[in-house]
């Protein structure tokens, strides 16, 4: 990724895959992320999170595959699964091929579970496989509760990028399975009702929210500081009460 030679670099973290070259300011909100998240979720059984937003062009996505590489870097078995199976974005994001994938899976069009081994990155991930024509079907059928239980054996994070939840209920109908949601609200982008119509969705199908990520704002003063560099974009972790 390019990087500007004046002090004002802006990046923009909606395309930001997190690296060891990724800025310190990034590497750190992501390890802040990544703490809260894992004391959220105590116990050493598999847990499974659910990264939703309320509209789209929110980052969830961004959020969700840079989660995965956090956790892994600390040496946990984790998985990524593409369930925004009408826009999905995380084969493109990470050069892969999307299919075969979940939809194909859970359609019965392919016996094996399409699991995608990045050795580069260190976690698995399942992509979407083929537009479905009724994503819902799928998601809150019970070959995908059996599929969760059999990745169960094998992980310790289980990571979904769900579609926004304000314009599809997938993300809700996994509630009785995912052990903490993670609502991504993004700088100038999500609007307040917006907002809360979503958490009220979660909530009204039992969903646990367990935080917030506050993604894309560009502040005008540093809040880390590593050589020459300022970097200016901030992740913000707020725990339910």
């Amino acid at each position: 990724m390019k990087q500007e030679k004046s002090s004002n670099v802006i990046f923009d973290a909606n395309k930001m895959l997190l690296s060891n070259k990724s800025p310190f300011s990034v590497q750190e909100a992501y390890k802040t992320l990544r703490t809260n998240v894992t004391f959220s979720l105590p116990g050493t059984d598999c847990k499974c999170v659910g990264v939703v937003s309320a509209d789209r062009g929110d980052g969830k996505s961004t959020i969700a595959v840079n989660l995965t590489v956090s956790l892994a870097q600390i040496n946990k078995r984790v998985i990524l699964i593409d369930c925004d199976l009408r826009l999905p974005t995380i084969a493109q994001k990470l050069g892969i091929k999307s299919t075969p994938g979940i939809s194909n899976y859970l359609s019965g069009d392919v016996t094996e579970i399409p699991v995608i081994h990045d050795y580069t990155r260190g976690f698995d991930v399942i992509p979407s496989g083929n537009l479905p024509p009724d994503s819902t079907t799928l998601i809150s059928s019970d070959e995908m509760l059996e599929l969760i239980q059999k990745l169960k054996e094998e992980y310790d994070y289980i990571i979904f990028d769900f579609p926004p939840i304000n314009i599809v209920s997938d993300a809700a109908l996994l509630s009785d399975v995912i052990d903490g949601y993670l609502i991504v609200v993004r700088h100038e982008n999500s609007e307040y009702k917006m907002v809360d119509e979503a958490i009220h969705k979660l909530l009204f199908t039992d969903g646990k929210i367990i935080g917030f990520v506050y993604n894309g704002k560009n502040n005008k003063k540093s809040y880390y500081k590593k050589g020459k560099g300022y970097y200016y974009n901030k992740y913000y972790y707020r725990k339910n009460p």
